[in-house]
């Protein structure tokens, strides 16, 4: 894989980045009382003291058990019409050296299909920025609500002062893809692109062990990736701490799996399977995603 491929999988991540484990619409008090935390009025959720907020919560742990049965439903989930999703980057000796922005904009009929809107967007800033390695890419997807695979997805990326931009348009089979040139190539199931596929690893099984082969179109390439959850694991950043499970990330060249640039995500392991944190080693330098914030954006 090239270079250039890489830093955007570690720029975008992945991932990835599918927003919460919610169904869209899910009231507040569901969201609160799965964090089995401390409530307004000073009871806690789990403690069985309010017996309608105790049958709240483990209705949701119902529907998580639910959920993780039926990987459908459980992919599903993470979209969340509305989520906005903030993240810093830090890159070797740099405090901050981009920021990473993930958002579910709306639900949608396009070209006859159902479909989620999804973005993200990664940016240099700061002394990187003023360094002159200006970094601006953009990548946006429809994915379809039933298959949950994107059919439409764009790129406008500003690399220093060249600009790039790409397209491509899936078929109704879902097996070629019709580039911005007129090119078609064949894409294999399970095909992703970088502004969804971060939803697909959230969607993924939390069992060590259990991996998963992916699909990420990117400048009309498909490159093959391998995510293998490997263990729970407690998350510090300098916005929280979260209980986490740990993927790895690992690209297929020639056939194999490589783990080059130790690519590892982490999601919290509640109802909302947030990726709270993303980290890589490529050669240039460590570099480390930390989400800041979350919010729910009114349309």
């Amino acid at each position: 894989m090239r270079t250039r491929t890489a830093l955007s999988l570690i720029f975008i991540a992945m991932t990835c980045l599918l927003l919460t484990g919610e169904r869209p619409g899910a009231p507040l008090f569901v969201r609160a009382a799965n964090q089995a935390g401390p409530r307004a009025d000073g009871k806690d959720w789990s403690s069985g003291s309010d017996g309608a907020a105790q049958g709240s919560l483990e209705k949701v742990r119902s529907e998580k058990r639910d959920r993780d049965k039926n990987p459908s439903a459980r992919d599903s989930a993470t979209f969340v019409v509305g989520e906005r999703i903030n993240y810093d980057i830090s890159w070797s000796n740099f405090i901050v050296a981009g920021e990473l922005t993930l958002q579910t904009s709306e639900r949608a009929k396009l070209d006859g299909r159902d479909a989620f809107h999804v973005s993200a967007q990664a940016q240099s800033v700061g002394i990187v920025k003023a360094l002159n390695y200006r970094l601006n890419d953009r990548y946006e997807s429809f994915v379809d609500t039933s298959s949950l695979t994107p059919f439409r997805g764009n790129k406008v990326s500003h690399h220093g002062k060249k600009l790039v931009q790409t397209s491509y348009v899936m078929d109704p089979s879902g097996r070629t893809a019709t580039l911005a040139d007129g090119r078609s190539i064949e894409v294999p199931r399970d095909t992703y692109d970088m502004a969804s596929v971060l939803y697909a690893i959230r969607g993924l099984s939390q069992t060590p062990g259990v991996s998963k082969t992916l699909n990420v179109i990117e400048d009309g390439t498909v490159h093959t990736i391998r995510v293998e959850p490997e263990a729970r694991e407690k998350v510090y950043t300098r916005a929280a701490n979260y209980d986490a499970f740990r993927f790895a990330v690992r690209m297929i060249e020639a056939g194999k799996p490589t783990d080059a640039y130790k690519i590892r995500i982490y999601i919290t392991r509640d109802q909302q399977r947030l990726p709270v944190l993303i980290t890589a080693e490529p050669p240039w330098g460590q570099v480390r995603i930390e989400m800041t914030s979350k919010a729910q954006v009114k349309g």
